[in-house]
């Protein structure tokens, strides 16, 4: 994943990010209702790179509905919030995990007619300072209702595809593909380890940096429980059921204090089991 923005690169990105958003705000305020002026509309753009396989999009922009700008963390002033699409954003559903500002989050995802739906989000309990908190709730909350896509633009040099979705009460979001795991294009099973794992129907409460809820996994029925900290990503998980997955273990470089260093990405739902 790129962590930091320096130099010519990342002038070159925010300039970008900031023409694409002075051009999506005009329209707004324009009550214009079509795609965003001097920009490709939404659905020719998106729909010309067809599901090849997961992608990585990192929140670069927070505007308010008053004009003003939420101060979002980036590579380097703090771990940037990033959503991580299964089948990419073109597909018309698929899984989505991530960092949301101050944990990890997973669920599902699905196209609308005017942009992108958000179902069943789940996500780690680990506490961090207020404004981060505060932040990621924000988020949290406002993925609880459909994003309206307002603009998008292509990859153009160093800087990845862009879209900027609307939320319900107003704010504009900008995202900018980015490269690293999960990137458009890779192979689900591209490096890692291939594993199996068994997880209890039930997860627990545990305790990271502060109170949250665990998996119990095991390698093997007969192995002891141990807790798993982090998310699955893929997995819808049903409580009550008890699950045997194929997973793809990561080892996180550099991962940030309060994360896991490694990562399970699902592959396969080998087995399900309702518990009596």
């Amino acid at each position: 994943m790129q962590t930091s923005y320096r130099g010519t690169r990342r002038a070159i990105g925010l300039h970008s990010a900031a023409l694409v958003l002075v051009a999506a705000a005009a329209a707004l305020a324009g009550c214009t209702t079509g795609p965003v002026e001097n920009l490709p509309s939404a659905g020719t753009n998106l729909n010309q790179t067809q599901p090849s396989g997961p992608s990585r999009w990192e929140l670069v922009r927070w505007q308010q509905p008053d004009g003003s700008l939420r101060d979002i963390p980036h590579g380097d002033n703090g771990q940037p919030i990033i959503f991580e699409f299964s089948q990419g954003i073109d597909a018309a559903q698929g899984t989505v995990s991530g960092t949301s500002g101050c944990n990890r989050f997973t669920g599902s995802y699905g196209k609308t007619d005017t942009g992108i739906r958000f179902d069943r989000i789940a996500g780690t309990r680990m506490a961090c300072p207020p404004p981060r908190m505060e932040l990621e709730s924000t988020l949290l909350k406002a993925m609880q209702t459909p994003f309206a896509t307002v603009g998008t633009q292509p990859s153009a040099g160093s800087t990845g595809r862009q879209i900027i979705w609307k939320s319900a009460g107003g704010d504009l979001l900008q995202f900018v593909e980015r490269e690293g795991v999960g990137k458009r294009g890779a192979s689900v099973d591209a490096g890692g380890v291939e594993k199996v794992v068994y997880i209890d129907s039930q997860r627990v409460e545990c305790s990271g940096v502060g109170k949250m809820t665990c998996y119990r996994w095991r390698e093997s029925p007969q192995a002891p429980w141990q807790l798993w900290y982090g998310p699955i990503e893929g997995l819808e998980f049903e409580p009550g059921v008890a699950y045997k997955l194929r997973v793809r273990e990561y080892q996180v470089p550099n991962p940030p204090a309060d994360a896991s260093s490694i990562r399970w990405q699902l592959l396969n739902v080998e087995s399900r089991t309702r518990a009596k």
